[in-house]
């Protein structure tokens, strides 16, 4: 140690008193770093209570107080410590400056997923717990982040969608005014009687456990089609996350009810006609 000492031209006594006038410097940090974390703590909770008295979405708070805000505070405050070391903190924030150009430039995705992240907050299209169709993924809405929305479809899988994708293409929200209008279709032929086959289809849906009275069930006629007549029968539900369950149970409604009333379902046919000589 000696040996290394007098290479280095220092001497015991140099180094004692310089750590001594460190002792200032670094108690002035750790007071800095320690102010810094107390000051973000308290704060966090009034901005938060703040913003929740507003129409701001809570994932929207919670992204831009527990990430976005919290960051800030931590770099600022790392600077004053580092300042409090004696390092020059103007040179400090003209290379975080062009830090954050340089990574701007290295993150262009990156950066076009959390801009869109707050295009998706501030125009509403979604929120945690909707049921959405985005980009022919149907599920529902578990997380949204400022990067990726994640959905988990009727199979029990996820599937993280890039925030930039999500703005540059249509979105279905089944949830965003409650409920929700489902719909089965089925045909009859030319010849059946169309109020006979909405009677027997109205009756049979009213029996439906779980479906909204107001409004009430209806068929309407959806097409004329080269084999038949095709029907709409319509119900509704209070719940997006059960359209799924609706869609096959109407689905398999409608062909019972038609077989207990004699009502066959047309299946493609054509008339071939032939003229002689």
């Amino acid at each position: 140690m000696n040996a290394f000492l007098e290479q280095s031209g220092l001497t015991k006594e140099a180094l004692t008193h310089n750590a001594w006038e460190l002792i200032p410097s670094l108690s002035g940090a750790i007071f800095v770093l320690l102010s810094g974390s107390l000051f973000y703590m308290i704060t966090r909770r009034l901005i938060e209570a703040g913003l929740k008295r507003t129409p701001m979405q809570r994932s929207l708070i919670r992204i831009t107080v527990r990430t976005v805000y919290k960051w800030l505070v931590i770099l600022l405050t790392i600077i004053f410590a580092l300042s409090q070391l004696g390092f020059n903190v103007t040179a400090a924030l003209a290379g975080v400056g062009v830090l954050g150009i340089a990574v701007g430039f290295a993150a262009q995705q990156t950066l076009s997923n959390v801009i869109s992240g707050f295009g998706i907050f501030i125009d509403h299209l979604y929120r945690v717990g909707d049921w959405v169709t985005i980009n022919d993924h149907y599920g529902e809405v578990v997380s949204i982040s400022l990067r990726t929305t994640k959905i988990r479809t009727l199979d029990n899988t996820f599937v993280s969608l890039p925030n930039s994708l999500v703005t540059n293409t249509s979105v279905t929200n089944f949830s965003e005014q409650g409920m929700v209008r489902i719909s089965a279709k089925v045909a009859i032929p030319y010849a059946e009687d169309i109020e006979k086959a909405r009677k027997v289809l109205v009756e049979a849906a009213r029996h439906i456990e779980g479906i909204r009275r107001d409004p009430e069930p209806e068929v309407v006629v959806d097409a004329l089609a080269d084999s038949g007549v095709n029907l709409l029968l319509r119900i509704w539900i209070d719940n997006a996350r059960q359209e799924q369950q609706f869609t096959f149970r109407l689905t398999e409604l409608c062909k019972k009810a038609l077989d207990e009333a004699g009502i066959t379902i047309p299946f493609p046919q054509r008339d071939v006609h032939m003229i002689g000589k």
